[in-house]
């Protein structure tokens, strides 16, 4: 009589199906890894691209910043006044009269909804003036509503 045989033996059949879904869980973390890979990227151009929206607005400001400087220079030559400030200063800045004195202010719109704004106070002598204001303004977050609409419109 034969003895029947009480060892298993695993099939071809079985490695396959296991080998395939291998190379299934591999593939699904490949594309989980390049949509991770893809976002990050999309992010930091996004980032890089404000970064230098933010610093060719500061490049304005400051070249707006040599423009008052001059027109404070010849206005302290001439002993100017509000009014002479106003006809006679940079396009886009708004003089003022307050307790301390005059002041201005403007500022520089970049690409992403901001704004770099700064505001200045004349002062006497060499110096002409002092930066009293330096600020990044998010122009979206003004735009927003500031209720919740559930239903409708």
């Amino acid at each position: 009589m034969k003895k029947q045989d009480t060892q298993q033996r695993v099939g071809v059949g079985v490695s396959s199906v296991l080998m395939i879904l291998v190379v299934l869980a591999m593939t699904a973390l490949s594309l989980l890894a390049f949509g991770s890979a893809r976002s990050n990227e999309s992010m930091t151009r996004r980032n890089a691209d404000i970064g230098a929206s933010y610093y060719l607005a500061a490049d304005q400001a400051q070249r707006k910043l040599a423009e008052i400087d001059a027109v404070l220079l010849k206005g302290q030559a001439e002993a100017a006044d509000i009014l002479w400030y106003e006809d006679n200063g940079p396009e886009g800045v708004i003089w003022e009269e307050s307790m301390d004195g005059i002041t201005f202010s403007f500022s520089v719109e970049t690409d992403y909804q901001q704004a770099v704004t700064m505001q200045g106070l004349v002062t006497e002598g060499p110096q002409r003036y002092c930066i009293i204001a330096h600020q990044v303004m998010d122009n979206a977050a003004e735009m927003e509503e500031d209720y919740f609409l559930l239903m409708g419109d």
